[in-house]
C-alpha cells in the first residue's frame, strides 16, 4: 500500500462570493468544518464557533487527518493553520472564489438574508474582501494545487496552480494584468 500525505481542501474567498454554492461541485476530504454551520446548529456566537473549528483543525493536523474547511481567509490566523499543516507534511488544495467588486458580494448577502440566511455587515464585507484577495499570493506559495474562480456572474477559473505549473485565464472581468496583480 502506498503512503500518501494527509490532505486539506480549503474553500476560501470573501463573504458573499459564492463559496458555499460553488463548493458543492467539489468532493470534500475528511472532516468538514465551517464556523457558520456550527453557529446555525449549536446557537454558539461567531467567535465561539470560530475558536471551536480552529481547535478542530489543529487537532486534525496533530492526528494527520484529512479535512476540509471553508473560510473567508481574511486573517493571518487562517494562513497560520495552513503553514502549520504544510510543516507537518500536508498536501494542500485550495478553491478560492471571488467576484470583481465587493458590492456584488454585499448584494448577494442581502439576498441571502432575505431568504433567511445569515448577515454580514457591509463594512466588514468590504474590509474582508480586500484582505481575503490580498492573501491569494501567499496561498499560491503554500498550496500544492489552487484554483481561483471568478464568480461575478457564473464560476470561471482565472488561475490554476498545479504544483509548480501556473496558468491564468483572463475573462471579461479580469484582464491578464488584473490577474497578475492578484499574484503580486
Amino acid at each position: 500500500m502506498q503512503n500518501r500525505k494527509p490532505m486539506i481542501l480549503v474553500l476560501a474567498g470573501p463573504n458573499g462570493s459564492g463559496k458555499s454554492t460553488i463548493t458543492t461541485f467539489f468532493d470534500k476530504v475528511g472532516k468538514y468544518t465551517n464556523a457558520d454551520d456550527v453557529v446555525a446548529t449549536t446557537g454558539m456566537n461567531n467567535m465561539e464557533a470560530a475558536v471551536l473549528v480552529d481547535r478542530m483543525r489543529y487537532e486534525s493536523i496533530a492526528k494527520k487527518e484529512d479535512f476540509t474547511f471553508e473560510t473567508v481567509l481574511s486573517s493571518e490566523y487562517k494562513l497560520n493553520i495552513l503553514r502549520k499543516a504544510k510543516e507537518e507534511g500536508y498536501f494542500i488544495k485550495c478553491v478560492f472564489v471571488l467576484t470583481v467588486d465587493p458590492q456584488i458580494n454585499i448584494a448577494r448577502i442581502e439576498s441571502r438574508v432575505a431568504a433567511g440566511g445569515h448577515n454580514v455587515d457591509s463594512s466588514k464585507v468590504i474590509e474582508r474582501y480586500y484582505k481575503s484577495i490580498n492573501n491569494i499570493k501567499e496561498l499560491l506559495d503554500i498550496c500544492d494545487i489552487m484554483h481561483v474562480y471568478d464568480n461575478t456572474k457564473s464560476p470561471e477559473r482565472i488561475i490554476r496552480k498545479h504544483k509548480e505549473e501556473l496558468s491564468i485565464y483572463p475573462n471579461e472581468y479580469w484582464s491578464e494584468q488584473d490577474i497578475l496583480g492578484l499574484m503580486e
